[in-house]
């Protein structure tokens, strides 16, 4: 199948660095690799978005085996829920950090995009039940996650990092952040390993 690459296009007024110092840090978000990785990819995502689920499909295994887990890089997730379009993405944004609080947030993230995979490769729709079992499904406790997600607790978490990409000019995903170096869209593994291997010899 060939790879989609988004038709949206954003405005980032500052300089890759400014924005990454200003506005793009890491926050407290869910982080996979080694804290002291030599590179760090912050991914802005919404759970319903196809192009996200094609990232996490044909790229991120690479990225994972090829450089995650052998040090070099680090992947922090940030939530960017398009609500309009995707009804579900925000619930989904919060469910996720639930799942953050029982130490499971990678496990819960795949699982979302992979039961979406199974339906379709456009958006997928679902619901607050489906979510709930999925969290069961990847071994979270459930009352404490239904309590969790049930309360909103992580809402503000997620709207922060919404704004967060709303205030540089993002209004698409997925977006990426290469030690600050912008890119948009799903793009194939090469694209990804041209850029890491040149910060990797900064």
């Amino acid at each position: 199948m060939p790879f989609l690459l988004t038709a949206v296009l954003l405005l980032f007024v500052a300089s890759p660095a400014a924005a990454q110092a200003t506005f793009i840090g890491i926050d407290d978000d869910p982080q996979l690799g080694k804290a002291d990785a030599v590179v760090t990819i912050i991914e802005f995502g919404d759970y319903q978005c196809p192009l996200c689920r094609a990232f996490w499909r044909e790229t991120l295994p690479r990225i994972k085996k090829e450089y995650v887990e052998t040090g070099r890089v680090r992947i922090v997730f940030r939530d960017f829920p398009i609500q309009d379009i995707h009804p579900e993405a925000t619930v989904t944004a919060m469910a996720s950090e639930c799942a953050e609080d029982q130490g499971k947030f990678w496990e819960f993230h795949d699982k979302v995009f992979r039961e979406q995979d199974r339906r379709g490769r456009d958006v997928v729709r679902y619901n607050v039940r489906d979510v709930k079992r999925w969290a069961a499904d990847v071994g979270l406790e459930a009352a404490a996650f239904n309590e969790c997600l049930d309360s909103e607790r992580h809402k503000a978490e997620v709207l922060k990092d919404y704004q967060d990409g709303a205030g540089i000019g993002m209004n698409g995903t997925p977006v990426f952040f290469i030690n600050g170096r912008a890119l948009v869209g799903a793009h194939p593994f090469t694209t990804f390993q041209k850029i890491i291997e040149e910060e990797l010899k900064r």
